[in-house]
């Protein structure tokens, strides 16, 4: 299975634009997205986040949005969105794309990994396979990247 992130470029932005209407206009979100509404939330991401394209068997698939600064910069990352396509949900790839960002922000010394996570969203199932908690103190998920 070959599955990588690689970081987004401006040009990318349309592709992902479109992944985010599908994906987060259906349940459990059911939000209003449009193109031009998601390309503009995209593009004020990419000033202060780093957008990673997901890509399986070189097809781009999805993509995940990290705050590097949000809360204790240089310790902490925060997972601002994530989306993959439907049809290439349960296959793998998120819990490979989240092991690859473990991974990579270890390296660049930082020791926490925070969230938001929508109650009845699927994700929850990856996360909690993945040792990703719920914070006790707050209605947050929450991880050591070890």
């Amino acid at each position: 299975m070959n599955i990588y992130i690689k970081k987004a470029s401006k040009n990318d932005l349309k592709k992902l634009a479109e992944i985010y209407v599908e994906e987060f206009s259906k349940a459990p979100y059911n939000e209003p997205w449009t193109q031009e509404k998601a390309l503009n939330k995209l593009k004020r991401f990419s000033k202060y986040c780093e957008i990673w394209n997901i890509n399986y068997e070189n097809q781009l698939v999805g993509f995940i949005v990290i705050n590097p600064d949000q809360w204790y910069p240089g310790e902490r990352i925060f997972g601002e969105d994530m989306a993959i396509k439907s049809n290439m949900q349960n296959k793998g790839i998120g819990t490979k794309v989240f092991e690859l960002i473990f991974k990579e922000y270890k390296k660049r010394g930082f020791k926490i990994f925070m969230s938001i996570q929508n109650k009845n969203s699927k994700a929850k199932n990856l996360y909690n396979r993945l040792g990703i908690l719920e914070s006790k103190t707050n209605t947050l998920i929450e991880k050591e990247l070890k």
